[in-house]
């Protein structure tokens, strides 16, 4: 079997002498004038987190008295507050990309603000980097001192030969060069434990995450709202309009049929009403889509429940609907997120039926049973094959389902067998009375 052809390595170059001297004794080129002004910058710095620390020590000493509590607190916040700055410094100057902690004063309470605070690990974490901060402007400080000492006694020396003079300024040079190489070492170390330091503790990321979550569920449950309420108040508005202009304008086919200005008047105020709310409901959208009001959620806020169901059935009836409604459980029966969930199924079934089945007679059912709260609407066939213009697309059963299912129940929806149409909702009672 003939031999298989080697290939021919080319010879390792011998890494030079003086090439790997520089690169122990001379800092890194690359961003080497950034560091060093970093290390510059720590040197005021380190004064405040002195001035700092000092504080923390006679908070501790003085912790039997009211007085030193109130310090610690205060030092504790502080040193908080300063993870900000140094953050966007060392994402400025040493390209370290750490992430922005918790903002505590952003939570709802001031003893939450507090246990979080204490509990929190980035606070401590922030409060050993600024310790570290203070003992490398310790650092500079001393190697700058001994710099300048040590630069002022060469050239301070007297020189009989010239090679006297070149040895002192070889010796003040590589006092220079010690001194920078130390600064940037320090400053390297500061760069290496910046994200572990600097960084989100695990638990504040999840409570951070748990927060979003919230925010973003709320303003799901801010984009239903807005469908449910705005579109019905804009259909049934549409309803009292037609109404109201029918009973102004005499009718070329019935010459007979009075003008009835106060039918026409009672239209009127009830569109006064639909936009009134549509208006209230925009406020309460923007309060919770509001970043600055982190404390505000959906469930703080007012919203229509069974007690509104009289003043929503006067409004369609008004309009032209011919509504029945038995409420056998009421709002005193259920929990208020029930009582909430039942009037936006009343809601949103009501408006379907104007929407797309125009003025049959229609039937609300509320009522209990085998401990749920049932919620029936159901309309006749319709009196009309166009469907009224506004929001639609199916999102409003979508978004009523997505919003019972997380209360536990399930909607149903579909044709009846005169014709029609009903929306059945099946809400759970237990486990809502919060």
């Amino acid at each position: 079997m003939p031999d298989q052809p080697t290939l021919a390595m080319p010879p390792e170059r011998p890494t030079s002498f003086l090439r790997t001297l520089r690169g122990i004794a001379l800092p890194r080129r690359e961003g080497l004038r950034t560091r060093l002004l970093y290390a510059a910058v720590s040197v005021p710095l380190g004064v405040v987190y002195a001035a700092l620390f000092a504080m923390l020590v006679l908070a501790m000493v003085t912790a039997v008295q009211g007085v030193g509590l109130l310090l610690f607190l205060a030092v504790i916040m502080l040193a908080r507050a300063l993870g900000g700055p140094e953050r966007a410094l060392t994402r400025r100057m040493l390209h370290v990309e750490v992430q922005d902690g918790l903002r505590v004063r952003h939570l709802p309470g001031v003893v939450t603000r507090l246990r979080t605070l204490l509990s929190s690990a980035s606070t401590w974490w922030t409060l050993a980097w600024l310790g570290v901060r203070l003992l490398m402007a310790a650092a500079v400080f001393a190697a700058a001192f001994s710099t300048a000492f040590a630069t002022a006694t060469l050239l301070g020396s007297s020189t009989s030969t010239v090679l006297d003079g070149i040895v002192l300024a070889l010796g003040t040079v590589v006092v220079w060069v010690v001194a920078v190489r130390v600064v940037d070492v320090a400053v390297l170390v500061v760069t290496a434990v910046a994200p572990t330091m600097l960084g989100v503790a695990p638990q504040e990321r999840i409570e951070e995450l748990r927060q979003t979550s919230q925010r973003l569920a709320g303003r799901n449950s801010v984009a239903r709202d807005l469908h449910d309420t705005i579109g019905h108040n804009l259909t049934a508005s549409l309803l009292q309009a037609g109404a109201a202009r029918r009973t102004l304008t005499p009718d070329p086919d019935r010459p007979d049929a009075p003008v009835d200005p106060a039918f026409a008047r009672q239209a009127l105020e009830h569109i006064e009403d639909n936009t009134r709310a549509a208006l209230a409901e925009l406020d309460r959208a923007l309060a919770v889509l509001d970043d600055r009001r982190v404390d505000v959620t959906v469930a703080d806020l007012p919203a229509p429940d069974l007690r509104d169901v009289t003043g929503l059935v006067a409004g369609l009836r008004d309009g032209g609907l011919p509504l029945s409604v038995s409420l056998d459980l009421g709002h005193a029966d259920v929990p208020l997120p029930v009582s909430r969930l039942a009037y936006r199924v009343i809601q949103e079934g009501t408006t379907n039926v104007l929407r797309h089945a125009g003025t049959p007679p229609t039937v609300v059912d509320v009522r209990r049973e085998a401990g749920d709260a049932v919620v029936r609407v159901r309309n006749g066939p319709p009196t009309r094959s166009e469907p009224r213009p506004g929001p639609g697309g199916g999102r409003g059963v979508t978004g009523l389902r997505e919003r019972v299912a997380a209360a536990g129940g399930r909607v149903d929806a579909g044709p009846t067998e005169q014709g029609g149409f009903e929306l059945r909702a099946t809400i759970p009672v237990r486990g809502l009375d919060g």
